[in-house]
């Protein structure tokens, strides 16, 4: 898709999230007009905007008459497979996203990167490893749209891909990386296949110049790599791969094209805590040496990386405890790795909104691991509970918090010196909060006693 098949079509935006703003922009700077049609009333963009825009749809009924138009760009919140999409497409309306027209457009190799849990610290990782002439964008907040125009043939892009984004991206990246693929954003698709199809995009549309890297030690993403026509490398937390990165005997490998291993770090070299965080830098430096990085850069950009906010972030220790914000674990397999990496004693508050998640592994965990107590929030706080009973657990179960400070000051309440406060919801944060980030920082606010 080019510019200049875009001149003339009928065009609308489909919501007006992070993403389509950054498109609109693009297609403003182009000169191209577009219809906007958003579920609010009243959209910040419009009196900057105003009359460049064609035509304002706002409120109930937005997405109603869609055949009106040639072209849809929707935003990742809106699912393709909506009726009101789909009777769109049948009349003859092409269905797009900012990440397609990016894909199209890119002048430089993208690697892409997904997975249900771990796919921004991954990215994040991939891109500190590859260093000058890299930029990051995706899911992890900044639309690629926005940096397009910057971009020249000897650049690398590394782009975090949720389900959203590649359920209808009809391409696929350069170098693809999956993570792992559990389940997740029942409340999105309609079934765990439909999710596990959306995550397949990253390299269904991979040509035999293409590289796939998949984790060893997932079903889901190693069964992308049957009949694959590129090449295909592999990464492990649990013993050695032929060609990618694996951890061993308490150290992070790495074997390329050569056959050689070498020894990239010790796993307490990782600046990450938890078991799952070496799987991310397993992912990270086996896309790297894929990419052609060499072992010596490998190993500075993972000792040097720093982190991310909300990812098993540790925010301090007051009176002794520790605390440790995981506010972007909103599903129970990521609430299961932050768990699963300490040893001493945990209050862990949990909850939030409905995605449709099972939680009978968090209920297992809560029964098998060192939780002392866990302090409940929002909707799913007693599906928890309930899951944590029937898995045996004997520890306290608090309910009835209204907010994160009275949740932080509870879990405070049953700590002693030595042991760690985690939040880490298994949930969305709908409700109680605007989104993940409004959670964790409400959370730090709340152990630094402010």
């Amino acid at each position: 898709m080019t510019i200049a098949e875009l001149t003339g079509k009928r065009m609308a935006l489909l919501g007006l999230g992070v993403e389509n703003q950054a498109l609109g922009e693009y297609l403003l700077s182009k000169g191209l007009r577009f219809a906007v049609c958003d579920r609010q009333e009243e959209v910040a963009v419009r009196r900057q905007w105003g009359e460049r825009v064609a035509e304002w749809r706002l409120g109930p009924g937005y997405l109603g008459k869609l055949s009106d138009f040639d072209l849809l760009w929707r935003t990742p919140g809106i699912s393709p497979l909506r009726p009101e999409l789909q009777a769109a497409q049948r009349a003859g309306a092409q269905v797009s996203s900012q990440t397609r027209l990016f894909f199209s457009l890119c002048p430089c190799p993208i690697l892409g990167v997904t997975a249900t849990k771990g796919k921004g610290t991954t990215s994040s990782l991939l891109a500190r490893i590859l260093g000058g002439g890299v930029r990051l964008g995706g899911n992890i907040g900044l639309p690629p749209i926005a940096f397009l125009e910057e971009l020249k043939p000897a650049d690398r892009v590394v782009l975090e891909l949720s389900s959203f984004q590649l359920q209808d991206l009809g391409q696929s990246p350069q170098i693809a990386v999956v993570v792992n693929i559990t389940q997740d954003h029942l409340d999105y698709h309609a079934t765990g296949e439909e999710y596990a199809a959306a995550k397949r995009e990253i390299c269904r549309h991979q040509g035999p110049d293409a590289v796939l890297v998949v984790n060893a030690n997932c079903p889901q993403a190693r069964a992308l790599a049957q009949g694959h026509p590129g090449a295909v490398w592999t990464f492990s937390t649990s013993g050695p791969v032929d060609r990618g990165a694996w951890v061993e005997q308490g150290c992070l490998w790495l074997r390329g094209d050569g056959g050689r291993a070498e020894e990239l770090c010790r796993v307490e070299e990782i600046p990450l805590r938890g078991r799952h965080n070496w799987e991310n830098a397993a992912a990270a430096a086996t896309a790297a040496a894929a990419a052609g990085v060499a072992a010596a850069q490998i190993r500075a950009g993972i000792q040097g990386f720093e982190g991310l906010p909300h990812r098993l972030e540790r925010v301090g220790e007051y009176g002794g405890v520790l605390f440790y914000n995981d506010s972007l674990a909103t599903t129970p397999d990521a609430a299961v790795a932050a768990l699963q990496a300490f040893a001493v004693p945990v209050v862990l508050i949990a909850g939030g909104s409905s995605k449709g998640a099972d939680f009978g592994a968090l209920g297992r965990q809560l029964a098998a691991g060192p939780v002392k107590a866990v302090v409940l929030l929002g909707e799913e706080g007693e599906r928890i509970a309930q899951a944590a009973l029937e898995a045996g657990y004997r520890g306290e179960l608090i309910r009835g918090c209204q907010g994160m400070a009275e949740a932080v000051a509870r879990a405070r309440g049953r700590v002693q010196p030595g042991e760690v406060v985690l939040l880490s919801p298994a949930c969305a944060s709908f409700g109680l909060f605007a989104n993940y980030k409004d959670r964790g920082e409400q959370f730090k606010r709340a152990a630094r006693g402010g």
